[in-house]
This record gives structure tokens, sequence and C-alpha cells, in this order.
């Protein structure tokens, strides 16, 4: 395996950049720890009601039956990562989704886009106010028919839906679109798209809520990672959301999950090895992509390595409470660095 991933950045990746890459591991040891602390921020109250959600989340997943098949093949369901520091992050972004929602004190009727293996839907679907539906979709019919064979219940069901070409049909009676950590795999013109449709279809009043990984804590623009097409900073998604043409919800607010632990670890994650992988699956995916041999050998291969890492061992001191008590929903723009998630917020006027 050593030799194959050698002989790829060999063929594939300029020398400069490898050398890049190998003085970069060097460079970031400042920012693993020179982290800011978190802001005190009176105005935001939601903060408890933030991490009890949060908590009830992950109890949800953690009595998910184990799944042995990756039908994810980005990297397999939230409920199978080892990594539960990544776990958290992606239930923070759901936390947040139902603590938002919850202020409109009121039915609703919520439609997720790119639910993956609908793992979080479900656990979101289980803790959400008993006068909710939840409609999860994703682009993957695979991953939709494993979904609605498992997990859909009485107040979840489970669509494919296409983001890049969908009925606006679909929209109507929608009180809410969550689309979390999935913008960053959209090319700007097509996120821009995407929000005109939701505008022109979501009925008054309609929420949107959009997550997506804050790159502002890191020293890179790009993490690496091959399905992201965009990864943005709190100003430029700020600058992106602010241009009408991009966006026609007039009022909108981005609000960002802090936590000093987390960041800690995805920069520690990054800095020592996380990049080079990113950068090394990216460049076998182009690869991939280009020799149809390759490809099949892909196939092949990709599930055969999320086999094995089923075996791996979890870590067993992961500090939930700890965690949730440096967890924070900041909704001013201050200058912070332990910001790990963005949350945008869209309201349609009347």
């Amino acid at each position: 395996m050593l030799e194959c991933q050698q002989f790829i950045i060999a063929v594939m990746e300029p020398p400069s950049v490898i050398r890049e890459i190998v003085l970069d591991l060097g460079r970031g040891f400042y920012i693993i720890w020179g982290m800011a602390a978190v802001p005190d921020d009176n105005s935001v109250d939601l903060t408890e009601v933030l991490r009890s959600n949060l908590r009830r989340l992950w109890q949800e997943l953690s009595n998910l039956n184990a799944i042995g098949d990756f039908v994810n093949l980005e990297g397999g369901g939230v409920e199978q990562h080892r990594d539960l520091r990544l776990r958290f992050h992606h239930c923070a972004n759901y936390a947040a989704a139902l603590t938002i929602f919850a202020e409109e004190r009121r039915p609703l009727r919520v439609l997720e886009l790119g639910c993956g293996s609908g793992a979080l839907s479900f656990a979101f679907a289980r803790v959400m106010p008993s006068d909710w539906t939840l409609i999860a979709t994703d682009y993957s019919r695979q991953l939709i028919d494993y979904a609605q064979s498992i997990r859909a219940r009485d107040n979840l069901m489970f669509r494919y839906v296409d983001i890049r070409d969908f009925d606006e049909q679909i929209l109507a009676g929608v009180d809410g679109v969550m689309f979390l950590e999935v913008i960053e795999h959209l090319k700007p013109a097509v996120a821009r798209d995407l929000l005109q449709r939701l505008h022109r279809g979501l009925k008054p009043h309609g929420l949107v809520i959009i997550s997506t990984l804050d790159r502002s804590p890191f020293r890179r623009r790009f993490s690496g990672y091959h399905p992201h097409q965009v990864e943005y900073r709190y100003e430029t998604l700020l600058a992106f959301l602010s241009k009408r043409e991009n966006n026609p919800f007039a009022d909108f607010q981005i609000l960002r999950l802090l936590s000093t632990r987390v960041i800690r670890a995805a920069v520690r994650a990054e800095e020592f090895g996380g990049y080079f992988i990113n950068r090394l699956i990216g460049l076998f995916r182009n690869l991939a992509a280009r020799q149809p041999r390759v490809n099949r050998y892909q196939r092949k291969l990709l599930p055969l390595l999320f086999w094995v890492y089923g075996f791996l061992p979890a870590k067993r001191d992961f500090d939930l409470e700890g965690h949730l008590a440096d967890l924070h929903l900041l909704s001013h723009a201050a200058d912070v660095s332990n910001s790990f998630s963005l949350v945008a917020v869209l309201r349609k006027g009347e």
C-alpha cells in the first residue's frame, strides 16, 4: 500500500507541493496551542438548550445498532465514525438546527437536503417535538433506499432528491429547510441556484438553516478534502450571502459554534497528516476518474478498506460532558479563533 501511495504521489503531485506539505507540518505547531479562550456572549441564551439537544442526539446515535456495511463511501455514516470529535461536530450542527427551529414554537414540516446515511436524521426525528415532521433527502438512491429500509418512522420519511435539479413542488407546505455540511460540496453557482429555488418555493416566513465547517482557525484556506468544492470562513460566507444575486433572503444571520477542544483536535489532525491524506485520496480519485481500470479497483478497494476500518477500536475516553461545557453559540461578529462551524439562518419575508 505504501509503495502504491508513493507511486501516485510521484506521478500526480508536483514536487513543490510535496515540499510545501512537509514544511507545513513544521510551521503549524503554533496554531494547535495558540487558540483564544471562549469569549463571553451575554446576548446568547440558547447555549444551554443547544447543549441539551446535543446530549439527546448523542444518546440516540449511541443507541443505534452498529452497521457493518459502509454504504456512504465518503467515509461511512456519522454513526460509524471512530473519531468521536467528528461525531460531536456533526451532532452540534443538528443540535443547532433543532434549537433554532424550536424557537418558532409551532408545528413544523422540515425538509432536509443531504441526509447521507440518515443516522442523524433518525436521531433528530427521535428528539424533535411530536408535532413536527421531517422529510430527509439525498442525491444517492442507494443511501435513500438504505435509510428508508431501516430508519423510516411515523414522523420521518426518506426521499430521493438531487438538489442540483429538483422539483420545487417538494417545498409545498414546508416550513423550514436544513442542509447541514452540504454547501461546501456545491460550486457557488449551484449554491446560488439552490437558494433561488428555495426562496421561490418556501412559504412566507419559511426558514433555511445552513451549516458548514468554519475554516477561520486553520492556516490553509482549503483542507484538501476531495468532495469539497468551496470551504468558507465567516467573512467569505458573509460576503457570499450578502450579495442578492446569490441569496434572495434579505433577512439572514450567521451564528457560530465555538469550542476550543474541537478546534485544537481538528487543527492537530490536519497538521499531523490529515491534510496530506486528504490530498493523497484526492489524487487517487482524480486518477480513477481518468482511468477506468483504476476506477474499477477503487470501487472494490474502498468497501474493503472501510470493512477493515470497522474493526478498529473506537476511542472510549471521549469526554462528552467536558466538550459540552466547552460548547458555545455565538450570535455576533466578534473576532474569535475557536469557531468550528458556521450556522446561517435565512428567513423568507411576506
